[in-house]
């Protein structure tokens, strides 16, 4: 009886994880093979929904923005993080907690809140932004309806035409890459707060009396050992760019000009909500899943092995 009484405490926990998380992962698999409109008639098709998505060119361009906003957000993200941390290591400063705190609030800050201000702030007649810059002779820039990629606007002088590809996020799409460098510079910021703080300070003494400079120091003891911080960050920040909606619904709640910020998830969401095709809208979601998990096993072959645990 006794062996059976690990698995009595743990079954509360099964019963959760498999009601709340199996029973829909399977449900939403079963429902991908099927063509349903919430009517009580579902037609089974097998693998087309699968099909239909590959070869589907709306679809590649929902990847193309999600790309964009990964390539975006993820540097950006962590290397104003980790240079904000390496500014606020220091308790000796006064009214560290506090700048620790400003840094950190847009983390907390829901994302519907920050897409209606950033919404405001970018506002083509409205916006602060736009005012800032006619206060200095510059004309009204509109932020939010704008569908040209920045790169080919800042080539536009040069009456150079790039490959969509190359041509970059739109005007939109980059506000809302900002929001997101803006939302996730506090967690990064925290976390290499943590991983500085776990660096032993006798490897600075030591390297100080070799000679290093602070800049050799920050190269050859910060950033390596650093790199789990930096390694963990990168996962987290990958797979919650793919995950972007909130704000892409509320400032851009029709795809943005010419649908150049419905990125995947929101694609799927118009899909399931919009046009009422929830079976292909479960295998997109899938098809998601594969390339989240891609992505991760690609990186943690690839990157993993420049990681220094000690």
């Amino acid at each position: 009886m006794k062996k059976f009484v690990p698995y009595i405490f743990i079954a509360p926990a099964g019963l959760i994880i498999a009601f709340f998380m199996l029973y829909p992962l399977f449900y939403s698999f079963a429902i991908s093979l099927f063509e349903w409109d919430l009517s009580p008639n579902m037609t089974f098709v097998g693998l087309r929904n699968y099909s239909e998505i590959l070869s589907s060119s709306e679809f590649w361009d929902s990847m193309l923005y999600t790309a964009y906003y990964i390539l975006g957000v993820l540097p950006f993200s962590l290397l104003i993080g980790f240079l904000i941390a390496t500014l606020l290591n220091d308790s000796t400063m006064k009214g560290i907690g506090f700048f620790r705190m400003i840094y950190f609030l847009p983390v907390v800050t829901s994302p519907i809140a920050a897409g209606m201000g950033f919404s405001f702030l970018f506002s083509t007649e409205l916006g602060y932004v736009n005012h800032i810059i006619a206060s200095f002779g510059g004309e009204y820039v509109n932020w939010l309806t704008n569908p040209e990629g920045i790169f080919q606007i800042l080539l536009n002088w040069t009456g150079i035409t790039l490959p969509k590809v190359l041509q970059g996020p739109s005007v939109s799409l980059f506000v809302i890459i900002l929001m997101g460098i803006w939302q996730n510079i506090g967690y990064a910021m925290v976390v290499y707060l943590a991983g500085l703080q776990n660096i032993p300070t006798t490897y600075y003494e030591a390297a100080s009396l070799s000679g290093a400079s602070k800049f050799q120091m920050l190269r050859k003891i910060t950033v390596p050992l650093l790199s789990p911080t930096t390694f963990f960050l990168l996962i987290m920040f990958s797979i919650s760019s793919f995950q972007v909606f909130g704000p892409i619904m509320v400032m851009t709640p029709d795809g943005g000009p010419l649908n150049t910020t419905s990125v995947v998830v929101f694609r799927l969401y118009r899909e399931a909500f919009s046009y009422y095709r929830f079976g292909y809208a479960a295998a997109m979601a899938f098809v998601l899943f594969l390339f989240v998990i891609s992505l991760t096993a690609l990186q943690v072959r690839t990157i993993e092995r420049t990681v220094h645990y000690e």
